[in-house]
């Protein structure tokens, strides 16, 4: 690894306690009949395997960089976490056929897991050039996710944010692992499990959208049987 690992130690620290702090400071401030949404919202990524994968990933990625790529790579991350979380609404309502698809099929799982885990199967001299495509679908798709899952009450604004930063907490402390477990001496060891989970995360994505679409199809009308439904033939 080029990295210094005092840098990248002294960078994961400093973005776990900006975390922690904005995640605590959330919670402390949040109304009484906003507690229970800030802590939901915080959990949610995690709770979602669609989400919580390829965040972990993101930070296998983001562990990889030079201190200063490491940064900007966080930066990314945030300002297009914050983008998907203030402008969802927007998309959405501006394009309809967009939300239906994204609402009934697993686009943004699949586009999540496929990205980081080419990523994690490309080797480091080529990885470079995709990780700002990574960083930016992980930030636009946790933003997007996380309104998608919003109540969309009066209160949903705590919600939503919490889910941010519960999702950028998943990555600060996958990065802060492999880091700590690189400078442990288990380099080597790290570089195997990064190319199972890229595999497993590529696989995957690519197989639960293809199921997803086979069982969304609708059967061929010329051999599929006459179903009523209130009265309906639906055949026709």
């Amino acid at each position: 690894m080029n990295s210094s690992p005092h840098h990248l130690n002294a960078i994961c620290l400093g973005a776990i306690i900006i975390v922690g702090g904005v995640a605590i400071g959330m919670r402390l401030m949040a109304p009484e009949v906003a507690a229970d949404y800030v802590s939901n919202g915080f959990w949610l990524p995690g709770a979602r395997y669609g989400l919580l994968l390829p965040l972990i990933a993101c930070g296998f990625i983001l562990a990889s960089e030079r201190p200063v790529a490491l940064v900007a790579g966080l930066a990314v991350l945030a300002t297009t976490l914050s983008f998907g979380l203030n402008w969802a609404e927007t998309i959405f309502l501006a394009d309809k056929e967009l939300s239906l698809l994204i609402l009934r099929y697993p686009v943004l799982a699949t586009a999540l897991g496929v990205t980081t885990g080419i990523a994690l199967l490309l080797p480091l001299w080529a990885r470079g050039w995709l990780a700002p495509v990574v960083y930016a679908s992980c930030g636009l798709g946790l933003g997007l996710s996380v309104v998608l899952e919003s109540p969309g009450d009066f209160y949903a604004g705590w919600f939503t944010w919490a889910g941010g930063i519960g999702g950028l907490a998943i990555v600060i402390v996958s990065l802060a692992l492999v880091n700590c477990m690189r400078w442990l001496g288990a380099g080597s060891g790290l570089t195997v499990a990064g190319r199972i989970l890229g595999s497993w995360l590529l696989a995957a994505s690519l197989m639960l959208f293809a199921l997803t679409v086979a069982r969304e199809r609708p059967p061929d009308s010329a051999t599929a049987p006459a179903t009523v439904s209130r009265g309906i033939d639906v055949a026709r």
